[in-house]
């Protein structure tokens, strides 16, 4: 008889979120986490009074899985809402232009915000406000985003919205990065709506906005790690290899076996394919295909008087054309309550990791590079009372066109060898909330097979 029932490898919130599910029916489960605690890049770091997300730091409202989860590990006092002037800017040349208030993820749902935004030209804000008179195109199989935005609001919004934000968010090429994988909202309010800008307004009257923790969301993992059963999470532990016959064998790096009757892989792509490879050649070739993006941030804590901007909204995107080596800046402490000390700002600011920024240069070259850029455009007349960077070499999926038709064949394969389940970032989707929501369907899957 197999050791366990199911076997996690990953200890990210996508094999957290699938522990609980699979504790809750009751089965013997095991976690393999190879770091020495849980939660992958949920990473939260106090530092003289500054509270640091290194990862993602934001709950989206309109994708429920997350704040559900939050309410059911008993963390609802803890949730935050944003403060209340959420302006993001886009950087021309040395000044920061306001995007409109009311968009759907920086593209305009309202000729009166539209009309007050400053980051488009007179034309460009013409053709913005024209989207709800151009026609929905026929259904495609995919589109880039960058292809969707310039056919539905015009060229200005892919070089000031589609490639700094949209694209941006994920640290990829936004003529190459799939609509309908990382935007489906935006694809099928044109579908059902005809137009985004009468979707959004429509959709807009029913709430949604964004959330985070007190105290960053790194407790999320931590709590859902405390609620598992003390024997279940098995850190400071790599999985090595898996073979199966019949049931699984799992290999750890000590030297050890266990064996499973289902395994639940919630890793990187590029992982999962290396330990499929034994399982099934076609499915580790695809999970191979996944390309990732790396991520480079730098956290500059500051005292509030030594910088001359009133750091009014949440903060800046840098299009490509700037050249740069920002990508981005996050006004953190105008953005969460609590996230800086009396007297004190944070800005988090997101690097070119591939380019300009020369990932391999030392972190006190890397801070002083994004301190240097911030000092010329937010009038910063001292210097970072607190700097922290942080750098991941496979950081961020890059769903690519077709990356939908890929995942349908990775589905596929699955189906051919019975008890292999996998569910992290970069297959069904990237974030919090569709981690979640993804993890916690495949666990019910993977409980009716044992079942």
């Amino acid at each position: 008889m197999p050791d366990i029932d199911v076997a996690i490898v990953g200890g990210g919130i996508s094999g957290l979120s699938a522990a609980r599910t699979l504790c809750e029916h009751g089965l013997r489960v095991r976690l393999f986490e190879r770091e020495a605690a849980c939660g992958g890049v949920i990473q939260t770091e106090h530092v003289d009074g500054f509270v640091i997300d290194s990862g993602p730091d934001t709950l989206l409202a309109h994708k429920p899985a997350a704040l559900a989860l939050v309410r059911e590990l008993g963390l609802d006092d803890r949730l935050v809402a944003p403060l209340p002037n959420r302006t993001t800017y886009v950087l021309r040349r040395t000044a920061l232009r306001s995007l409109p208030e009311m968009s759907a993820l920086g593209l305009p749902t309202s000729w009166r915000t539209l009309a007050a935004a400053t980051a488009f030209s007179w034309r460009g804000k013409l053709r913005m406000a024209a989207e709800p008179l151009i026609p929905a195109a026929a259904p495609i199989d995919d589109e880039s985003i960058a292809g969707f935005v310039r056919r539905r609001f015009g060229r200005e919004a892919v070089t000031r919205v589609a490639e700094p934000l949209l694209a941006g968010l994920h640290r990829g090429d936004a003529a190459r990065l799939s609509i309908r994988a990382l935007f489906p909202t935006l694809a099928n309010a044109e579908r059902t709506h005809g137009s985004v800008a009468r979707a959004w307004r429509r959709a807009s009257r029913g709430g949604g906005g964004s959330m985070s923790l007190r105290d960053g969301l790194a407790e999320i993992a931590a709590r859902l790690q405390a609620q598992l059963p003390p024997q279940v999470p098995v850190t400071g532990t790599e999985v090595a290899w898996i073979e199966r016959n019949g049931s699984y064998t799992l290999g750890l790096r000590d030297g050890t076996t266990i064996t499973s009757r289902a395994v639940l892989l919630a890793t990187p792509a590029y992982v999962t394919a290396a330990l499929t490879a034994e399982l099934d050649v076609r499915l580790a070739r695809l999970c191979g295909t996944i390309r990732f993006a790396p991520s480079l941030t730098v956290a500059l804590g500051y005292r509030r008087d030594r910088i001359r901007h009133d750091l009014g909204g949440w903060g800046f995107v840098v299009p490509a054309s700037e050249r740069r080596r920002i990508r981005s800046a996050t006004w953190v402490s105008s953005k969460w309550p609590g996230r800086a000390p009396a007297g004190h700002a944070l800005i988090r600011v997101s690097l070119d990791g591939a380019g300009q920024a020369e990932p391999d240069a030392p972190n006190e070259t890397l801070a002083a590079r994004a301190h240097e850029e911030l000092r010329a455009l937010l009038g910063i007349t001292g210097d970072p009372v607190v700097a922290r960077v942080y750098r991941r070499a496979r950081a961020m999926p890059q769903l690519e066109m077709g990356h939908l038709e890929r995942m349908a064949a990775i589905d596929r394969r699955l189906a051919s060898v019975p008890g292999l389940f996998v569910s992290a970032s970069g297959f069904r989707g990237v974030g919090l909330p569709d981690c979640i929501k993804d993890a916690r369907a495949v666990a019910e899957r993977a409980a009716a097979y044992v079942r």
